[in-house]
Formats: structure tokens, sequence, C-alpha cells
């Protein structure tokens, strides 16, 4: 699960900056445009939103990934090693069950989508495609939770030499 958890963060990455400079080109390309060439181009500013939503669930996950997400950890650090892997498994299987419901919803929702035939105006392009994002987002957070879940469960209890310094760390849970 390791390896294909890895391919999907290559995978994500490359689209995340894709869609970042996608964003940012068509931006500036916006502003240039609105100040000096005059140009009546409404599907630039279309496709700059659609890009950033795609980024940004997409940063989104990455950042879950990587443990960069906000946390407020001042009570937990605090517990010992038993019931900080209760509390830390806990939230695993809240947030994988949040993203997995959620997953299933969007899952339904682009289905509608595709067969009610939704245009982006602009763009003429099925609005499906552009919330697609939200269960493929939705389902790389589950599977993530489900993984940490699983590292936090196998981790072992830290080991001290007779002097008490640790000799076996626990430490954050690996990320692909």
């Amino acid at each position: 699960m390791k390896k294909v958890l890895k391919v999907l963060a290559g995978i994500e990455s490359v689209v995340c900056t894709a869609t970042f400079i996608i964003m940012l080109t068509f931006c500036f390309f916006q502003v240039l445009n609105r100040n000096i060439f005059k140009i009546p181009l409404g599907w630039t500013e279309e496709l700059s939103r659609f890009s950033m939503v795609w980024m940004a669930l997409l940063g989104s996950e990455l950042g879950l990934r990587k443990g960069k997400q906000m946390a407020v950890d001042a009570v937990v650090s605090k517990l010992s090693f038993v019931p900080k892997k209760i509390v830390e498994c806990l939230g695993c299987i809240i947030s994988g069950a949040f993203a997995g419901v959620s997953g299933y919803y969007a899952v339904q929702f682009v289905a509608s989508n595709i067969t009610n035939g939704q245009i982006a105006p602009a763009l003429n392009v099925p609005m499906w495609i552009v919330y697609l994002i939200l269960p493929i987002s939705l389902f790389l957070m589950f599977l993530f939770e489900v993984y940490n879940f699983f590292h936090i469960l196998l981790q072992k209890r830290e080991q001290t030499d007779e002097e008490g310094l640790s000799l076996i760390h626990i430490s954050e849970p690996t990320r692909p």
C-alpha cells in the first residue's frame, strides 16, 4: 500500500503544480488583458477559478499526507503511550470515516452532473470534470487515513536504557 500511496503522491504533486501554473498564468494574462490588450476573454477567469479549486483540494490532501494541517495537540502530546495511541487512532477513524462518506456522496454528485449534462458557461466543458476533484481528493484522504491508522496501531512502545535515555523514538508516521 505504501508504494501505491507513493505513486499517487507523485501524480498528485504533478497535477497540483500544473494547476497552480495554469492558475497563475491565466490570472497574470487576465491582468495584462484588462489593462493593456482590452480583449474580452471570459474563459480565462473560469479556467483560473477551476484550476484554483483543483489545486486547493489536492493541496489540502497533500498537506494532510505530510502532516502540515493545523492541529491542536497540546493535550495529546502530554498523554502516555497507550492513551496517545488510542486518541490518534480515533482521530484517524473519524477523519477517515468523514472522508470516505463524503467521497461516496461526491461520487453520486459527479454522477448526477454527468446525467444532467451541466456545462461550464465560458469554457464549454462538462462540469463533472471540474467536480471530479471532490471524490478524488476525498478518497485519497480516506486512503491516507487508513494507512496512518495502521501505522499508528503497529507502533512499538519507546524503549529506554538504564539512564532513561530513549533508544527507539516513536516518530511521526512516515508520509509516503
